[in-house]
């Protein structure tokens, strides 16, 4: 937590401009946020190995996987397990909802569509590249 408030006060003094230092900021939350949500998805992937084996499947591989959420994206580890007979799964993409090749994540998609709703395409890859961690273009967010 030290190294967290001493980065946080580096950032602080580094910049001299109020925006670029609130923006810096902004970027260092972010970023957190997201290493923060990496490490709990795969301790939660963890969490999942004794019941997934219960149903009979078998780990087959770990594979790196990456979402674009409201924190931005993040690439994570998580098991891929296989059993005869059945598909394969990914436990922890089913239990959070990332649809197989699918970039974003359900809500980055709703926070996406509420936005284009009421604009144009540009304005909300505007609006989504400069409230949220994330950048999509206008043809992007079009599909």
């Amino acid at each position: 937590m030290e190294s967290i408030i001493a980065d946080i006060v580096k950032i602080i003094k580094s910049e001299n401009n109020v925006l670029a230092r609130e923006k810096a900021l902004m970027c260092y939350f972010f970023d957190l946020m997201g290493e923060l949500m990496k490490l709990a998805l795969e301790e939660v992937d963890v969490g999942l190995v004794d019941e997934t084996k219960k149903q009979g499947y078998q780990i087959e591989k770990k594979n790196k996987r990456s979402v674009v959420t409201v924190f931005g994206e993040i690439s994570y580890w998580r098991r891929r397990y296989v059993c005869p007979g059945r598909k394969a799964k990914y436990p922890l993409d089913q239990l959070m909802g990332y649809d197989k090749y699918k970039r974003y994540s359900v809500l980055a998609v709703k926070n996406i569509l509420q936005v284009s709703a009421v604009s144009t395409y540009r304005n909300t890859a505007l609006a989504v590249n400069t409230l949220s961690s994330f950048n999509i273009s206008h043809s992007q967010v079009g599909k």
